[in-house]
């Protein structure tokens, strides 16, 4: 179900992308393209929600495994948490994991910058994902090359 809702609204995103700037106005890119755009109640949560599915994943346990509070993810998912860190979400799918295009998605729907194969820290996080890393393999790295590990540091 995730995979499938990912690939319709991926495919429609990118078609979205080139639309933008064949447009004259922004008033008809309104026009032609508003039943799109995703409505202002939307929150990651709904897509999170079809990661833990398709992994067949528990929030709680997710939430453990991802050094969070145990009601983190739940949160996001009913809504009361509406503003997951960037960090959050790439250690949230590192725990449950996702494909690289899956967290990709998840970051740019929840409003936060996507992994850019440009910048060390993500190229190590990219890199994580596609040899299918445990969270603390990927953290690992990450302090071995001086880095902010995803993991928040206990005190």
């Amino acid at each position: 179900m995730a995979e499938e809702y990912f690939y319709i609204n991926n495919n429609m995103s990118a078609r979205l992308e080139h639309m933008i700037g064949r447009m004259n106005s922004l008033e008809d890119f309104e026009k032609a393209y508003s039943s799109e755009f995703l409505d202002s109640d939307a929150h990651v949560g709904n897509y999170l929600q079809e990661l833990l599915w398709k992994y067949n994943q528990k929030a709680s346990v997710v939430s453990m495994n991802a050094m969070l509070t145990h009601s983190y993810v739940g949160n996001i998912v009913n809504g009361k948490k509406r503003n997951p860190s960037r960090d959050a979400l790439i250690s949230i799918c590192l725990t449950i994991g996702t494909t690289v295009e899956e967290v990709q998605y998840l970051l740019k729907y929840a409003g936060q910058a996507p992994l850019y194969v440009r910048r060390k820290r993500d190229v190590i996080i990219w890199f994580g994902f596609m040899k299918q890393m445990s969270l603390d393999e990927v953290d690992e790295k990450l302090r071995a090359r001086g880095f902010k590990p995803l993991i928040r540091e206990q005190a």
